[in-house]
């Protein structure tokens, strides 16, 4: 009898008993294409490292360059592909995990998080920019001058003398307010709003504009105290009339402000200079007026000028007084004394009373500044031109006029805690992380928080002027409930007035924060203890209780570990900005299930008709595969779970022109759009065949050449062991899949075209980011090409699984075998074994050519057909022409 039997690929299901005549145990160097085995030849080297430069981990292609990224250790090189010889350092990276680059920036994720280096040219190279944008603490102060206006004159309806401080009738209350609200509102106008110049209290804060106009880094607001209770000022001078009061003499007075800041720290200065090609100007906000005047309300009575006496926070400008005798510092003033100081220089005298002009209530100011959260772009000062040198800023006398029309700060969220994520995945120019870390914010600065002071000058009678003139250290500690922990963060002190310093106002950019502890310390330490609660439009949390400072109370706090202060985000992908891996905006935050994300990776095929681009990237979750689309923002939602295949290691993801393999616990799994498959059951055995246990097999394979110590060309592991462990290559040019593992001398390889498994001689070590070109590096750092080859033939070895030639539980002799395909003659070599038991198995005949002829013997009813061939790339096999004879017929057996 004969029969024709066609190779087909390598398989190990179903079981022996039940293979398919032709399928393959072992196929090395041969893959199942176009209807035959076609040799898989080796990969062309493109280059060589030695083991003193070190591996090559990533390819850095841009527009003008392609730049080798090498490893060594812990340090990091370079080389252009122009020029190969010429190694250039980076830097050392310690705890590495994997590279990726977002256009001319290179991001390196490591255990304690991810290092930046931008691609300068020249002599510089990779300039190192850290692992995040520096913070740059920044101070914020008031230069405030006193100014008054011309006196004037109001009339009312007599007022008894007894009754002078007594509150106005209403008829008073109507024609007094009618005379002096107009000269108030005009001194507003003329002194403030049209001179660029503050009266009232507001907040200041600051974030960092970026090259592609991105804003990060938010500040917290600072609460400026241009005025504390009430402003303007209304003092009267003279009150007229016999026996009763029907006159006064008037005027409008107030502290009108410049604003100036400065950095707090020369070193924060230099670290931020080194990004500013990254940083291109810090931009300062302010809110609107936080109005203490009520011009819809009325004038209620005189007062005594000693019970209403309000205050502000600056440096008084235009004091008239000594300033040897009262030098200047940014401290709290009151009102009567600045006054004095300004325009009684002398005596040192001040009104004695004042016209209580419309004010809004306490609660209602308190509101105010509890809600404010739209802030104004009010200048933007290079990078260049920052200092640590007080420096007022230049506000156009016009500006504040349309202050509300300027541009508004964007939200924040988080910008300023440390990522430390264990993936990522570059995508349409957008950085993409997941399974993160986030150390908690502690790099603030006290000095950032609250208004500038530095010292404080009284006017005593029995006391020197400069007695309290000195500073305290003060520092800040929040205290933070979040991820089951209870975390202490500590930031930076900073030297302010060690007397009445304003502790009004703090701000922590993180809803979870219930607490902090001010420590002033000057000799000894003095504690404020106070609540904060969560801001209503802001993302952080905040306390205000008042224009007074909170009493003393509390203990020393004792600040978390770095590890401590680390919390897990393992269920969210954070997104960066396009072309900008700098900055994770709240809207590129998404939270996908509950599980852990283990990697990401992008599909260009729609999820259905109709649908093309909508679901762009896949997340691969402990809970199994979910499908993220893009949203009307530009950023990613997460959409629905694709599938409950849960990807056991994160390496293997890789990206097909249409779909996504990715391994699992059943094998590998192939995602088109919406639909998954397992395109590796065929091949998945917990018991590979071990082809050496064939009589005279060591023969045939050390007919390959391979380096006995180190070979283990054929099948080892349990394919799920070999999975956990593995790495794919796509070779677009031959539409291959190449499965490897580090340190396995043997690879799978996949054909898309006949959907058909081979096998290779495998001595990779990791593959490069190289697409359409199937770039992988070896085991002695060479650089090769699997979508080329330098070489015109290989060796190739075979083993056929159990054949029962269609006459299956029959003894037969096979008398005659001839190997087909476009192959040379002298290149095959084949041999025969047999079997009864399909365990045992012996050694029936041999040849050195591709016909196996002239003999005769024991029957078997399993055979094994073995080969090593030598074949072109141009050569295939196709299969054996067997010529057989059944025997013992007779009965079952």
């Amino acid at each position: 009898m004969n029969k024709d039997v066609k190779y087909n690929g390598y398989s190990a299901q179903p079981s022996d008993y039940e293979c398919q005549d032709g399928d393959l145990a072992v196929a090395i160097n041969l893959v199942p294409e176009d209807g035959a085995l076609k040799p898989v030849l080796p990969p062309k080297v493109g280059g060589q490292a030695s083991d003193t430069i070190g591996n090559c981990v990533y390819i850095h292609k841009n527009s003008g360059y392609t730049h080798y990224i090498v490893r060594n250790g812990n340090s990091f090189s370079w080389y252009d592909k122009s020029a190969p010889d010429t190694l250039t350092t980076i830097g050392s990276i310690s705890k590495y995990i994997k590279v990726t680059s977002v256009g001319n920036t290179l991001i390196f994720l490591t255990d304690d998080g991810m290092q930046y280096y931008l691609w300068k040219g020249g002599t510089t190279g990779y300039l190192y920019l850290g692992n995040k944008i520096p913070e740059c603490p920044i101070s914020f102060g008031l230069q405030g001058k006193m100014v008054r206006t011309d006196e004037f004159s109001i009339s009312f309806d007599s007022i008894k003398e007894g009754d002078i401080w007594n509150e106005f009738t209403d008829n008073n209350k109507t024609r007094i307010t009618d005379q002096v609200l107009a000269h108030i509102n005009k001194f507003i106008a003329d002194e403030s709003t049209n001179k660029g110049k503050f009266i009232f209290p507001f907040f200041v804060r600051y974030a960092y504009r970026l090259y592609d106009g991105s804003l990060t880094m938010h500040s917290s607001p600072v609460l400026m105290i241009a005025s504390s209770d009430l402003a303007p000022q209304v003092f009267w001078s003279h009150i007229t009339g016999k026996g009763k009061y029907t006159d006064a003499q008037l005027r409008v007075c107030a502290m009108v402000h410049t604003l100036d800041y400065a950095v707090i720290l020369q070193s924060r200065l230099d670290m931020l200079n080194n990004w500013k090609d990254i940083v291109r100007s810090v931009d300062v906000f302010i809110s609107k007026p936080i109005y203490t005047y009520d011009q819809n309300g009325k004038c209620t009575k005189f007062a005594n000028s000693e019970g209403y006496n309000s205050y502000c926070v600056c440096k008084h400008t235009n004091q008239a007084v000594s300033t040897s005798t009262y030098p200047l510092r940014y401290q709290r003033h009151t009102f009567n004394k600045l006054y004095a100081f300004t325009f009684d220089p002398t005596n040192l005298t001040y009104p004695m009373g004042r016209l209580m002009i419309p004010r809004r209530s306490v609660d209602a100011v308190k509101e105010d500044i509890r809600s404010t959260a739209q802030f104004y772009l009010l200048e933007s000062i290079k990078v260049e031109q920052l200092t640590t040198t007080r420096t007022a800023l230049n506000v156009e006398e016009d500006y504040l006029q349309s202050l509300v029309t300027r541009e508004v700060m964007t939200d924040d969220y988080d910008s300023h805690d440390t990522l430390i994520p264990r993936y990522c995945f570059t995508y349409n120019s957008r950085l993409n992380l997941s399974n993160i870390s986030k150390r908690l914010y502690a790099e603030y600065n006290a000095g950032a928080l609250m208004t500038h002071t530095d010292g404080y000058i009284g006017n005593w009678t029995d006391t020197p002027s400069d007695f309290f003139d000195n500073t305290a250290g003060v520092s800040v500690y929040f205290f933070i409930k979040q991820d089951g922990k209870d975390i202490v963060v500590q930031g930076e002190s900073c030297a302010m007035s060690r007397y009445k310093a304003p502790f009004l106002y703090l701000y922590y950019p993180n809803v979870n924060a219930y607490k902090a502890v001010i420590v002033s310390w000057y000799g000894v330490p003095m504690y404020y203890e106070v609540q904060l609660e969560q801001h209503g439009f802001l993302n952080g949390s905040f306390y205000f209780a008042g224009w007074e400072n909170p009493s003393m109370n509390g203990n020393m706090p004792s600040a978390s570990s770095n590890a401590d202060r680390t919390i897990e985000i393992p269920n969210k992908i954070y997104t960066s900005e396009v072309n900008n891996p700098f900055v994770f905006p709240l809207l590129g935050i998404n939270t996908v299930g509950t599980g852990e994300i283990k990697g990401i990776c992008s599909a260009a095929k729609a999820l259905s008709e109709g649908q093309f681009g909508q679901f762009p990237l896949y997340a691969f979750t402990s809970e199994g595969v979910w499908a993220l689309e893009v949203s009307a923002t530009g950023t990613y939602t997460a959409r629905q779970p694709i599938t409950r295949d849960v990807c056991i290691n994160a390496d293997g993801i890789t990206q097909l022109d249409n779909a996504v393999l990715f391994p699992t616990d059943r094998g590998i799994m192939l995602i088109s759009g919406s639909q998954t498959q397992c395109i590796s059951e065929s091949i998945n055995s917990e018991y590979p065949f071990n082809a050496l246990d064939l009589p005279g097999f060591d023969k045939l394979h050390d007919m390959l050449g391979h380096d006995p110590v180190t070979d283990k060309c054929l099948p080892t592991l349990p394919f799920t062991e070999f999975l956990k462990q593995c790495r794919m290559i796509y070779d677009y040019v031959h539409q291959r899949v190449i499965v490897y593992a580090p340190n396995i001398t043997y690879a799978y390889v996949f054909s898309l075209k006949s959907k058909l498994w081979g096998m290779t001689f495998s001595n990779i070590a990791s593959h490069l980011n190289s697409y359409p070109e199937a770039l992988a590096v070896d085991k002695e750092n060479n650089i090769v090409n699997f979508s080329e080859s330098d070489e015109t033939q290989v060796k190739c070895l075979y083993v056929t699984r159990p054949l029962n030639l269609d006459t299956v539980n029959i003894h037969k002799t096979i008398d005659s075998i001839i190997q087909r395909g476009f192959f040379r003659k002298g290149n095959v070599a084949t041999a025969l074994y047999g079997s009864r038991d399909l365990v045992n198995w012996y050694l029936i005949w041999s040849s050195k050519d591709h016909y196996l002829r002239g003999f005769r013997g024991t029957p078997y009813k399993y055979f094994r057909i073995a080969g090593v061939a030598t074949l072109d790339a141009d050569e295939s096999i196709y299969g054996a022409s067997v010529q057989f004879t059944p025997r013992l017929t007779n009965q079952p057996r």
